[in-house]
């Protein structure tokens, strides 16, 4: 069905109120119809809507696009989307379809969600968060401050708390959902032009693929403990406890569709890796860990600590990432190689090798074991355009501090 709403808006001037017609598409024929017609777009204008406060997978309860002067606000639920995998296959193609660009803003979870759904990614990402940064326009920006710098409109944020998989959806949360393309469609040309005139298009676009993809890859669950923030506190013989129980959390959070803390916290897991409980009673002794995991999966977390113990000493250095040998350093001339970059490239550092980037190389170059990598994603200094300016230079330091 068709609907007409108001969009509220505020100039920085004055308050104005902007009516635009969308269409709420409950139906297959709806959603076919639209697809065919968007089509014949330049580029698509992309947002999700999705819940993800108690399951481990994000529950799709919208996707608006905008496609030339049509806008479309898709309702998964009501195509029963998650009781059916073709349900949503239209849209999917169209998302697919190598000539297509998807601008969107600030991906994030809409990347995985899109991986989740299509299996692969789109062809082509145009991420305005990125492009502003890239641009010299703000660093992180959110969604809402774009538009009010780019267009004078300030949007109504009075529904981003909103439930996207209750129905129905109120006239107003529509409106705040259709918002977050109709907009975007008129941002992109600008950002577009202003690439296009500093040389930068092909930078953002590279930097956009990138950050989907990251989203998209995955951590073998044998590998996880090596990301695992506190497994430098352990003893050799309770990290390899540490790898099985991270492994398992991992398993049964995928199988019980449950948010990780749900099924066990980080302190907990370590806590349990020292101990080592060996009995469904031990284990209800241990503080914070739900009993309703125990019940319900206590013979496996059990299983994880005894196939620990039996593989024995993990002998393994991991360190605090300050106290590994010449750090400083090492972090030093590592951000000097960014700062060059940057200046070559126009952009800031912080975009080139944030800190937590350069702690990512490091931690893989001295941390993580040589037989592990090729089975692990690339840290960012290593992929993409990233690598190609730093990988060989970050690596011949760090061979040479070692």
């Amino acid at each position: 069905m068709t609907r007409r709403r108001g969009i509220e808006s505020q100039s920085r001037s004055e308050q104005r109120r902007v009516t635009e017609q969308y269409q709420l598409i409950t139906t297959q024929p709806a959603l076919l119809t639209f697809c065919q017609q968007a089509q014949h777009a330049d580029f698509l204008a992309v947002d999700t809507e999705f819940v993800r406060t108690r399951t481990y997978y994000a529950r799709l309860g919208l996707v608006q696009v905008q496609a030339g002067d049509a806008t479309a606000l898709i309702d998964p639920v009501s195509l029963q989307a998650e009781q059916s995998d073709a349900a949503l296959a239209p849209l999917w193609q169209l998302f697919a379809d190598p000539d297509k660009t998807l601008v969107i803003h600030a991906g994030g979870e809409d990347y995985e969600i899109l991986q989740q759904h299509m299996g692969c990614l789109p062809n082509a990402i145009f991420d305005t968060q990125i492009a502003c940064a890239m641009l010299g326009e703000g660093e992180a920006m959110g969604y809402a401050a774009m538009i009010e710098q780019r267009l004078g409109v300030m949007l109504d944020k009075s529904q981003s708390r909103t439930d996207w998989m209750q129905r129905p959806l109120a006239p107003a949360q529509l409106d705040y959902a259709a918002a977050d393309v109709l907009y975007l469609q008129q941002v992109y040309p600008q950002l577009l032009a202003k690439a296009q005139e500093q040389g930068k298009l092909d930078l953002i676009l590279a930097e956009s693929a990138w950050q989907a993809e990251k989203r998209a890859q995955q951590i073998p669950d044998k590998w996880l403990f090596l990301y695992f923030g506190n497994a430098w506190q352990c003893t050799p013989e309770q990290r390899s406890v540490l790898r099985e129980l991270v492994a398992w959390r991992q398993q049964r959070a995928r199988q019980a569709d449950l948010p990780l803390g749900f099924v066990a916290k980080d302190h907990v897991l370590l806590d349990i890796a020292r101990h080592q409980p060996t009995s469904k009673g031990q284990l209800h002794r241990v503080k914070e860990l739900s009993s309703v995991t125990v019940r319900y999966a206590g013979d496996e977390l059990l299983a994880a600590i005894a196939a620990g113990i039996e593989a024995g000493p993990l002998q393994l250095k991991l360190r605090r990432i300050n106290d590994i040998p010449g750090y400083k350093a090492d972090f030093a001339k590592i951000k000097q190689m960014a700062q060059q970059v940057a200046k070559e490239l126009d952009i800031p550092t912080a975009l080139v090798a944030s800190r937590r980037q350069i702690n990512d190389v490091i931690h893989w170059c001295r941390q993580i074991p040589s037989h592990a990598r090729s089975e692990l994603p690339l840290p960012d200094l290593f992929a993409s355009w990233r690598g190609a300016k730093l990988k060989a230079p970050v690596e011949a330091l760090l061979k040479e501090s070692q």
